[in-house]
């Protein structure tokens, strides 16, 4: 297996790893999140990075590849973010992966889903409960003149990046959320993880997701997907790599060593 220099994508900016540097220190002193440091450098371990190291700090258009930023403001909890979205904890977590809600901390950024269709997408602030409608006195009744119906605002969603190695795909007419496993052979959790504002029992023709690699049982968080090639098996592959087997198997925590076989999508440091 063969790695090249990195090569950061347009926008993004370079990053020498210093000593006792961690991905959430460093996500939040670049107002970035921890997924964006993950999509952008899918090569990188943050656990074990050495001092030296360079990496790419993602742009503003990376920094949540499916939702908005929003910055945590003090009181914020895990809990008390995900209710005034109108979200459970569980897909707030899916949003942010490698984010550990029980240490929030003030200025950290972590991904939302977008605001309603009478907010901008981009804003990065969780969605307000609607004010209702307070009654006015009454006023005498004046003549009225005829007005012009006012067009209906359309307001575009940004269209979220896809993660290195996944597809910008369709979803045809008549699909189901099982035909989409079955098509691109992946596992729920792989496809949920990837698409948390995909709803499995709603998909609507013609509605975008991201397409995992044919294979996928799970998302690589912080490490790096391989799809296995013809003749390769667990013990060749953690030769190659200079890691033992038991690293490799734990690093994908789904799959027998008897899976490490052509065309299988793992995990590698």
């Amino acid at each position: 297996m063969e790695y090249q220099g990195r090569i950061c994508p347009r926008g993004a900016s370079y990053y020498v790893w210093k000593a006792g540097d961690t991905a959430q220190a460093v996500a939040q002193a670049s107002g970035t999140t921890v997924q964006a440091l993950q999509v952008l450098n899918p090569d990188v371990n943050f656990a074990t990075l050495p001092a030296g190291t360079e990496i790419c700090l993602p742009s503003q258009s990376y920094t949540c590849i499916s939702g908005a930023p929003y910055t945590v403001q003090p009181g914020d909890t895990f809990t008390s973010i995900a209710a005034a979205l109108g979200i459970t904890t569980y897909e707030l977590l899916e949003r942010n992966p490698g984010v550990a809600p029980d240490n929030l901390m003030v200025g950290q950024v972590i991904c939302v889903p977008f605001a309603s269709s009478d907010a901008d997408p981009g804003d990065g602030q969780p969605a307000q409960p609607d004010t209702p409608d307070l009654p006015t006195p009454s006023q005498p009744s004046q003549p009225s003149r005829p007005t012009q119906p006012t067009p209906p605002v359309v307001v575009i969603p940004t269209q979220p990046a896809c993660p290195a190695g996944y597809t910008r795909t369709a979803v045809t007419a008549g699909e189901t959320y099982a035909d989409l496993l079955v098509k691109h052979n992946v596992s729920y959790r792989a496809m949920r993880t990837a698409n948390p504002r995909l709803t499995p029992g709603g998909l609507i023709a013609g509605q975008t997701y991201c397409a995992p690699p044919h294979g996928t049982r799970a998302v690589c968080t912080g490490t790096q997907a391989y799809t296995v090639l013809a003749g390769e098996t667990l013990d060749t592959i953690a030769a190659d790599l200079g890691v033992s087997r038991g690293r490799l198997l734990s690093l994908n925590p789904t799959l027998l060593p008897s899976d490490f076989a052509q065309g299988a999508v793992i995990c590698i440091p």
